[in-house]
């Protein structure tokens, strides 16, 4: 078996051939494309993206799975291996993307305005920004989202590797499980590498706060405390091998023994090291949350908020925005509120009250787990019913709501979507964290499930796969700005197509979200740029919200190890919310709310810079 590193170097030179050869073969073919693009131009642009589509899942065996690639689209039989997190792998990485950018600065221009302009532009915009993460040296940093810890409680190879092999990994063929069992065999390695790293920033100041490092030898402890018989690993595993192509019971028997025996003599001992290695640390971490106190921590932060906004505006105006947008949310709940017949109290308390009146919360059974799954399925189907009013075309893929497996409750966010797979083989899934059935109030629910599919992340992520026609690089590259930008702004949609109509509990839970999105603004903000404590920041968030407080400071930990995602929700959204009416100024009687939609979906992921170019020629174009 070739090991993971000498994969991706292998895959870095065929990269690096594959740009040469596609100079070499631009002479030759019709002169120009129906885009006016010289024919040579574009055959190369095409050749680099897809050389560089390569060289980035060489790197990354991982993400290929997740994204349900065939070995002929990635070049290599990808499912065999887990991603090389070693430092001498983040170092190649950060070496690899600078000389992408220097192929990208190289690559010639397509006719300005084309579809293959738009896929340029949007890579060597992704390209730009995680280089400026990347230059900290610390934590993580992929092409759309950055992380300044190498792990926390929410992500590393620890929880990464099994929410992959137990939810991605094919099971199809006996290569498939063959190849699940190669990848156990590489996973306590995988952990090791992070946890060396982890102690390498340690050193160098770049350390998770303590509560966040408690958080993690707790999970960490958790999983090495598992008897390896009964292990996730191996049970899951066993799950699926019924009617598995080729696969005749004494491999299977072979196989899964070899999997029980990895997990007990290298990967649970791997956990312990690192469940040991998360308490050591506590005792020099620091105990408030905040990248300001990193060695040029303030300028990672500014960085990171351009990223996620790709606005240039500062912490501070941040702040201030949200603060006014909280007072101005906090108004229009007080009146919804009082034409509900919630007359007495604050606005926190009378939130707080209806999250307990009666059928708001559904039991901690089976049962009600099964029936708050249904409630959210209703609302799914609204919004499918609305579509023709939102966008010209239907989507053809399914979604998917479930709640997270029990083994990944105390590491998953609360809520979240994934796309559907790439071959088809899994359909787009929303699933929702259940471990505190309190956190899930029937009022809450219409509004997060339009943000997570219809009309929000589905509805974007099936058009973009359907129609977008995006190269392979660009269906790797994500702008949190524009996807959560569209996801609050489906929240909004929904209000303006009378989903809410019927339901004014329902509009509240809408008006709730929105005071949320605008509290975010403030806690991240205060937390990274005013030195906020972890409690000031819980204290904010649940007297702003009324949310409960063990929901409100799950999100000020998301915040802690993710600076800066957060306003990009609001920020997208305002955006598209500016376009649109710039289109209604400019358009007059001609807006057409359908066509509008179709320009913010047609084009997939894209900087909220490319966005707005869009949205300018589509509006000028109709009035020429």
């Amino acid at each position: 078996m070739i090991p993971a590193r000498q994969t991706a170097n292998l895959l870095r030179r065929r990269w690096l051939s594959g740009v040469a050869a596609a100079i070499a073969l631009a002479a030759c073919g019709p002169a120009l494309d129906d885009a006016g693009t010289p024919r040579r131009i574009a055959r190369q642009v095409d050749q680099t993206l897809t050389s560089i589509a390569r060289t980035e899942l060489a790197a990354d065996p991982e993400l290929a799975t997740r994204l349900g690639l065939t070995e002929d689209q990635a070049g290599y039989a990808f499912n065999r291996y887990l991603t090389d997190r070693s430092q001498a792998a983040y170092e190649r990485r950060r070496v690899n993307r600078l000389e992408i950018l220097e192929a990208l600065a190289r690559t010639p221009r397509p006719a300005e305005g084309s579809a293959q302009a738009r896929h340029l532009d949007t890579v060597i915009a992704a390209y730009d920004t995680a280089e400026s993460l990347f230059v900290a040296g610390h934590g993580q940093t992929r092409l759309g989202v950055s992380y300044p810890y190498v792990m926390d409680h929410m992500r590393g190879a620890y929880i990464d590797v099994p929410d992959l092999l137990t939810r991605s990994h094919p099971f199809r063929t006996a290569a498939n499980v063959r190849a699940y069992v190669d990848r156990l065999a590489q996973f306590a390695d995988a952990m090791d590498d992070e946890r060396r790293r982890l102690d390498a920033d340690a050193q160098a100041g770049i350390l998770p706060p303590d509560f966040i490092l408690a958080r993690m030898e707790a999970l960490a402890s958790e999983m090495a405390a598992v008897p390896a018989e009964g292990h996730i690993l191996v049970t899951a595993m066993e799950s699926q091998l019924g009617g598995v192509e080729g696969l005749d019971a004494a491999e299977a028997a072979e196989l899964v023994a070899r999997a029980g025996a990895l997990v007990r003599d290298e990967i649970l001992p791997a956990y312990q090291r690192l469940a040991d290695d998360a308490h050591a640390l506590q005792a020099s971490a620091p105990s408030e949350p905040g990248v300001w106190q990193h060695p040029d921590g303030d300028a990672y932060y500014d960085a990171a908020l351009a990223a996620y906004t790709d606005e240039g505006i500062s912490a501070e105006t941040l702040h201030a925005l949200g603060l006014a947008e909280v007072e101005r949310l906090t108004a229009d709940l007080q009146l919804a509120l009082f034409d509900a017949g919630l007359t007495e109290g604050s606005v926190t308390a009378r939130l707080q009250m209806l999250a307990t009146q009666p059928g708001q919360v559904y039991p901690d059974t089976v049962e009600g787990h099964a029936a708050l799954l249904t409630r959210m399925r209703e609302h799914l189907a609204e919004g499918e019913a609305a579509l023709p009013r939102i966008v010209s075309q239907p989507i053809r893929t399914p979604v998917a709501i479930r709640a997270v497996p029990e083994f990944l409750e105390a590491s998953a966010p609360s809520a979240f979507y994934s796309a559907a797979t790439a071959d088809g083989s899994a359909p787009g899934t929303f699933e929702i964290n259940l471990s505190d059935m309190t956190d899930w109030p029937d009022f809450t629910l219409a509004t997060l499930v339009y943000h997570e599919t219809v009309p929000g992340h589905h509805l974007e992520s099936a058009l973009t796969a359907e129609q977008a026609r995006l190269p392979l690089i660009r269906q790797m590259t994500w702008n949190v700005a524009y996807g959560e930008g569209w996801g609050v702004y489906a929240e909004t949609l929904a209000d303006d197509l009378g989903l809410y109509d019927d339901d004014p509990f329902g509009r509240i839970g809408y008006l709730q979200s929105m005071l949320f999105r605008a509290a975010r603004l403030v806690a991240d903000t205060g937390i990274h740029r005013m030195h906020w404590s972890r409690q000031e920041a819980i204290d904010y968030m649940v007297s702003a919200t009324g949310q409960p407080e063990s929901q409100m400071a799950q999100e000020v930990d998301r915040y802690t190890v993710w600076p800066g995602q957060a306003a990009a929700y609001w920020v997208g959204r305002k955006r598209i919310l500016d376009l649109k009416e710039r289109a209604e100024r400019v358009l007059g009687p001609d807006f057409d709310f359908v066509e509008f939609h179709d320009v913010i979906l047609s084009g997939g992921p894209r900087p909220l810079s490319i966005l707005e170019t869009d949205v300018e020629t589509w509006y000028t174009a109709k009035i020429r």
